[in-house]
């Protein structure tokens, strides 16, 4: 795992030997989760991951961005720290231009083994995660039929973010759901659900794919 990321010597019997420097750089590269009894690692991340987070973090895709690991890991994770009775599903009150009622995970204060865990978490160093791909700024070419009356070569995702997510809610296109869930931001689809002529069952989808960010 190491080889590629640092280049430790060798000894005279074939051994690799890591330098306190190797050491660092490793950690900061692939992370680092002290032993905690009755838990993996990734549930160590995890766990840390809620701990920086007071408010909580809305899905498990949000807490696998912050601790450095997958969207299915953080979901296996979260389940096993519900089980235990460290970590809790709770609905919270945000203002998202208007009062809103989301439901978030966060650590479950009331369990007193927090206590003796959060000193634990503190030399806890999350992976590091690769930079994203830069991505095409424009609607991708098979999606191009929803846009039928806009010149769709003047849309830009960042920019036009809300009315793209409007024109895709429209359709019955479930491939067009799954793109705009993967690409566009969980605002886009709230400022979406409140454009005119937006249907409740449409407005409704629109929240349930930003919640799920």
């Amino acid at each position: 795992m190491a080889q590629g990321v640092v280049q430790p010597r060798k000894t005279g019997g074939g051994h690799l030997r890591f330098g306190s420097a190797d050491v660092a750089l490793l950690e900061r590269r692939l992370g680092f989760a002290p032993a905690v009894t009755g838990l993996t690692r990734e549930q160590v991340l995890v766990a840390t991951a809620l701990l920086g987070h007071p408010l909580g973090l809305r899905s498990a895709r949000a807490v696998a961005r912050v601790a450095g690991i997958s969207p299915t890991t953080a979901s296996r994770a979260l389940r096993h720290l519900k089980q235990m009775g460290l970590v809790r599903r709770r609905r919270r009150r945000v203002v998202l231009g208007a009062p809103t009622d989301i439901e978030v995970f966060e650590i479950d204060v009331r369990n007193p083994r927090w206590v003796r865990l959060a000193p634990l978490l503190a030399d806890v160093v999350f992976p590091k995660v690769p930079e994203p791909v830069a991505r095409d700024p424009r609607v991708p070419v098979w999606l191009r039929h929803l846009f039928w009356n806009a010149d769709v070569h003047l849309l830009d995702l960042e920019r036009d973010a809300a009315y793209i997510a409007g024109r895709i809610l429209g359709s019955d296109d479930a491939q067009a759901h799954a793109w705009a869930a993967a690409t566009l931001p969980a605002g886009a689809f709230l400022q979406a659900a409140r454009l005119r002529g937006m249907s409740g069952r449409r407005g409704a989808l629109a929240r349930n794919l930003a919640a799920g960010m």
